[in-house]
């Protein structure tokens, strides 16, 4: 073999080109385009669910807070009412130690007037004695 006569087997046959995978790029690059074109020009208006959704969480946000601020006051009142009782109670014991002071008082007294009536008795001549005669005065 020579170099001016190669092998037929061995020359390169010319080659069609093809269009097909250009058109296939293209076409997937008009559809990613007209897919952004879409989500950027969409509005985001919420559906209804997700409004009533919403309004639902807001609702229940503010009766939240609602309670919230009513088991503040309950708990509140309840500690007024407690302090009260407690003052309530701590007069009632006041009373009854004045009252029970004033008893123990009575009674020391009843006891004094009992003594003193028992030494005023002892000291007094006894009644039941005809009184004693004095000597007749000489004149």
């Amino acid at each position: 073999m020579s170099n001016l006569d190669p092998d037929p087997r061995l020359q390169p046959t010319p080659r069609r080109s093809s269009t097909t995978g250009w058109i296939a790029a293209a076409a997937v690059a008009v559809v990613a385009i007209v897919a952004i074109a879409f989500i950027a020009t969409r509005s985001n208006q919420p559906t209804p669910d997700q409004q009533a959704a919403a309004v639902q969480t807001q609702v229940a946000g503010a009766q939240s807070a609602q309670a919230a601020q009513d088991a503040t006051i309950a708990a509140q009142t309840a500690a007024q009412s407690a302090a009260q009782s407690q003052q309530n109670i701590q007069a009632q014991q006041d009373r009854a130690q004045a009252a029970s002071a004033a008893a123990a008082d009575r009674q020391a007294a009843a006891a004094s007037a009992a003594q003193s009536a028992r030494d005023a008795s002892a000291r007094a001549p006894d009644s039941s004695q005809p009184p004693a005669q004095s000597p007749p005065s000489q004149p």
